[in-house]
């Protein structure tokens, strides 16, 4: 009977730790009001969209990121109160891309301008097939 009770004081000790720590370490993405859409240039393949999104994804205010290599652009869903197309702008250059904020707009309006919501269809990069750029000089660097 006492091994019991100490199972499942052990058993309880570890769940409690177990909700600790995910209450720490789980980010619950901002709901996004509105969307940046960047004009970038220096994207070659799916390496130089994913370098873009860690630089993105963890800022604060952002929801999601979409990226289009071919097109050129970086669409980023946010919280206006949190973020600013910016400090995206930013983030994007410090990982070695030309970016500058091009539009800003509603959730609304980019639903009408875009015919979908934002995060639906991602926008699928291209080039090189994900396996390095190819480039000669690796992801987002000028010749």
């Amino acid at each position: 009977m006492r091994k019991r009770t100490i199972g499942t004081g052990i058993l309880v000790a570890c769940a409690v730790g177990l909700i600790v720590y995910l209450a720490f370490h789980v980010r619950i993405a901002p709901v996004p009001n509105a969307v940046a859409a960047l004009k970038t240039f220096g994207m070659t393949c799916r390496s130089c969209a994913g370098k873009i999104e860690k630089a993105l994804k963890p800022l604060k205010g952002v929801s999601g990121v979409e990226v289009d290599v071919n097109g050129g652009w970086v669409l980023v869903g946010y919280d206006t109160q949190s973020a600013s197309p910016e400090a995206f702008a930013g983030a994007v250059r410090k990982a070695g891309f030309q970016s500058w904020p091009m539009e800003q707009m509603s959730l609304a309006d980019f639903r009408q301008v875009a015919g979908r919501d934002f995060g639906t269809k991602v926008a699928r990069a291209s080039g090189c097939g994900g396996g390095g750029c190819g480039t000669g000089g690796g992801c987002g660097s000028s010749k």
